[in-house]
Parts: structure tokens; C-alpha cells; sequence
């Protein structure tokens, strides 16, 4: 079996975390992680995203306006 070392750690937010990184409030970060396009996992119930997926969106679309 072959394992993937990773040095460098991965950091999950929770939409409560978005809300807490973005100061918006927890019904808009629900909106924004559950909107296409978005890059969230959802595993059962619960969604997360990678502090490097947000940073990475961010950047890809900067300057845009976003009504969730």
C-alpha cells in the first residue's frame, strides 16, 4: 500500500469558521458554501472547505460581487 506523506497541514473550516474568517454572518456562510461553484465537500451532512480551496477562490475571483 502506498501512503502520500504531506508536509504541509491541512486546515478545514467548518461554515461556522467561514462565517467567523469572512464576518458574515451563519445563514450566508450556508449560502456560500453550498453554492455552485464553490469549492466545499460535503460528507453526510456537514460541509467543509480547505483554508487553501477559500484562499484560492478568493483570488480567483477577486473584484467580483457575490449576493448569497
Amino acid at each position: 500500500m502506498n501512503h502520500v506523506v504531506m508536509n504541509e497541514e491541512i486546515t478545514v473550516l467548518t461554515p461556522r469558521d467561514l462565517a467567523e474568517v469572512l464576518h458574515i454572518g451563519r445563514d450566508k456562510a450556508y449560502a456560500l458554501i453550498k453554492a455552485s461553484g464553490f469549492p466545499s465537500t460535503c460528507i453526510g451532512k456537514r460541509y467543509f472547505v480547505t483554508q487553501k480551496a477559500l484562499t484560492d477562490w478568493l483570488q480567483r475571483n477577486e473584484n467580483r460581487v457575490f449576493v448569497v
